[in-house]
């Protein structure tokens, strides 16, 4: 390097370098992949025509025409791959579905990051730094319609093989998009709890809302499937879904809720101590060891409210026994379950985390595509231990819990 100065300053002169460039480090992994393919896709043709390249051969079906250039989209980067083409243009590798630029198992792995409730701008920020290519939201939709099919065929699935005495029913709201504007859309899920002990999700449907007519359309689906034995219910005080159960289930107990029970009874009472007061009281109601009582303790109840709250006292006499079906369950633990739906309100936070990153659903087929791959997911987990241990001395209590139901 030589220095010169100009006006009393040095400077520097850059001389070029009689070196060569270093040419860009080789990915020889993609390059592997890229070769493997390209041969993979020369000897599908050949087997395809019949007859390698220049070879005569009287079983030959066909004559080549050239190839064209796809590229192909892997977890590896891009690569490049030449489709050989015969004259008569019906040649189509198997190794990638047609028109389908992306590895299959880049595809899957874009379809679980969508159930795992990754927002579409994070999953094409992370491709991007992985494989060099930007996915768009089209792409990461046709990735998950990939699983309409199993998911669809898990909704309607036959329920014969067991009987499912206890369910619990709930519904929360999501937004989606239908008849050409964002409406607030109800979420049923049926959670069936079977005479083994074990839960699962019976199914998850979409309606204009939490109404009779609709919660009848889940119940006689939920028939045509097989569903029987069903002996208990619990949910909350809706009363389509109440004339409902009544109707597809006349046998079975139903269970008003007694979460939803207790957040009523607090809008009866204004201040703070009554409101501590009677929560306090209706918990040593269903505290009681049996319905009599229990149904005692209530009577107590409504006599000491007549004075002071004489509307409070009307709405627990006429209200309180519904919450007390849950005495017909000889299980403790069984009671104690089964008493409220908790066991779906807690599922509905879990989705309602996923469902959060979307916010707005493009249709009622997005939604179900999610809700139905959560629910599948969250029944298989529970196949593995018991919810309730059936009342039965063949049972052993500790091999219940660690033995996993058979498929």
């Amino acid at each position: 390097m030589t220095v010169s100065v100009v006006d009393g300053s040095p400077k520097r002169l850059l001389q070029q370098s009689s070196a060569p460039t270093l040419a860009p480090p080789v990915d020889h992994f993609r390059a592997m992949l890229q070769t493997l393919v390209q041969q993979a896709v020369e000897a599908q043709f050949a087997q395809f025509l019949g007859a390698a390249p220049y070879e005569r051969s009287e079983a030959r079906q066909g004559l080549r025409n050239g190839s064209r250039t796809r590229w192909l989209v892997t977890r590896l980067g891009k690569i490049e791959i030449r489709i050989p083409r015969d004259r008569a243009g019906a040649f189509h590798p198997t190794l990638f579905v047609r028109y389908q630029r992306h590895e299959q198992a880049l595809l899957s792995t874009l379809a679980e990051c969508y159930l795992q409730g990754v927002s579409t701008r994070k999953v094409r920020q992370i491709v991007e730094q992985l494989c060099g290519e930007t996915v768009s939201a089209s792409t990461v939709s046709r990735a998950t319609k990939q699983l309409d099919g199993p998911l669809a065929a898990w909704r309607t699935r036959k329920l014969e093989a067991e009987a499912y005495p206890y369910l619990v029913l709930d519904a929360h709201y999501e937004r989606i998009r239908r008849e050409g504007q964002v409406l607030s859309t109800a979420v049923l899920w049926v959670l069936g709890v079977a005479a083994t002990g074990y839960r699962e999700y019976l199914g998850v449907w979409l309606g204009n809302a939490e109404s009779g007519p609709v919660w009848s359309r889940v119940f006689k689906d939920l028939h045509a499937r097989g569903l029987h034995g069903v002996q208990y219910v619990v949910s909350d005080e809706h009363a389509g879904l109440k004339a409902a159960v009544q109707r597809y289930f006349p046998e079975a107990v139903h269970q008003r809720c007694q979460v939803h029970y207790l957040r009523n009874a607090l809008t009866k009472v204004s201040t703070p101590t009554k409101q501590e007061a009677l929560l306090a009281a209706l918990r040593d109601v269903w505290a009681a060891p049996t319905r009599a009582e229990a149904e005692q303790r209530g009577q107590h109840l409504i006599a000491s409210l007549q004075k002071p709250l004489p509307a409070v006292a009307d709405w627990l006499e006429e209200t309180l026994g519904d919450t007390l079906g849950y005495f017909v369950l000889k299980e403790a633990e069984a009671r104690r379950r089964l008493r409220t739906t908790n066991a779906l309100e807690r599922e509905h936070e879990e989705i309602r985390r996923r469902t959060r990153v979307i916010r707005i659903f493009p249709s009622e087929a997005s939604y179900l595509r999610l809700a139905t791959a959560l629910a599948a997911d969250r029944s298989d987990l529970w196949a593995k231990r018991r919810y309730i241990i059936p009342a039965s001395p063949t049972v052993n209590v500790k091999s219940a819990l660690k033995t996993p139901r058979a498929a």
